[in-house]
């Protein structure tokens, strides 16, 4: 008799269990419907509660609710990375990025590698309009911090060491100026960019050679100057400035071959160039050639010496 209960009472939990397990079932579906009558209204949030809803139900159900859990969760995932991609296009970078974080949850949940991958790639283009909004600002450390996470999540962009070779440019910080302009090159082959991260470093060196001309410091300037003429030998400024250190250390002839490359170039006034190269001649003992360099400078504060 005991053993006959046993199994009756046993039948009776397990048809009420699975009674349960269907109608939580129906629930969970109710909500995901509801969740995409909301999403088809833009009602986003909205939308995201009930899919979340419906996960939770399926979570309480195990094995049973797993395929229709991971279905609502990659919704939530989509809603948020559709949210995230409007205000990057909004440019409201730290919604976007907000949003992308919220997306990233879900991804983990789901554990699909290439919505990971989708979602690091958004990532990284919104750290970097917040990172070129903040170079406008000129807050230059936290633009770093920025282009920083752009290549955390996506580093084979050469958009963020672009960015972090304009602010390193700005702080005067070559080292990393350098380590920035060589990450750009080593991680595109687009001529473009390269062109425009190699024009920053030659603008930076030139600079950095004005100021040591001023110091009257020959040495660096030379150095500078050789360096920005490394990155962008058509600046015929960069040339000047050599020819103008060389000449104050006495190297005469590496001076005259500044000299002669600069005048090369098209300027507006080459008087300056010309002064340089006579000096050259003329720490040479070649007067003749002196002479006639000197007789070219015709305007500019080298025309009465």
């Amino acid at each position: 008799m005991m053993k006959k209960l046993t199994i009756i009472l046993t039948a009776f939990f397990l048809m009420t269990g699975t009674g349960l397990s269907a109608q939580n079932l129906n629930d969970a579906g109710k909500a995901y419907n509801k969740a995409i009558a909301l999403a088809q209204e833009n009602k986003t949030l909205e939308a995201i509660a009930s899919y979340q809803k419906c996960a939770d139900i399926c979570a309480e159900l195990g094995d049973v609710g797993e395929g229709l859990k991971i279905k609502a969760e990659t919704q939530i995932y989509n809603l948020y990375l559709t949210m995230g991609v409007e205000s990057y296009k909004a440019k409201a970078y730290d919604s976007a990025i907000a949003s992308f974080t919220d997306a990233g949850r879900y991804a983990e949940l789901i554990n699909d590698p290439e919505s990971t991958d989708k979602l690091n790639k958004y990532f990284a283009a919104a750290y970097t309009g917040k990172g070129n909004t903040l170079l406008k600002k000129t807050k230059y450390n936290d633009a770093i911090a920025a282009f920083n996470k752009a290549a955390e999540y996506h580093p084979s962009l050469p958009n963020a060491y672009y960015g972090l070779a304009i602010c390193y440019s700005k702080l005067e910080d070559t080292g990393n100026l350098e380590e920035s302009v060589n990450k750009v090159k080593e991680v595109t082959n687009d001529e473009d960019m390269i062109g425009k991260v190699n024009s920053i470093a030659a603008t930076y060196y030139l600079k950095m050679s004005g100021k040591a001309i001023e110091a009257q410091n020959f040495n660096e300037a030379r150095m500078m100057a050789e360096l920005s003429i490394g990155y962008e030998r058509e600046d015929p400024t960069a040339f000047y400035y050599l020819a103008l250190s060389n000449n104050n250390l006495g190297f005469f002839g590496d001076a005259q071959k500044a000299a002669t490359i600069g005048i090369s170039m098209d300027q507006e006034d080459k008087s300056n160039m010309y002064f340089e190269l006579g000096r050259a001649y003329e720490g040479n003992g070649d007067k003749e050639n002196a002479c006639s360099a000197y007789a070219n400078v015709t305007s500019g504060p080298n025309m009465q010496a």
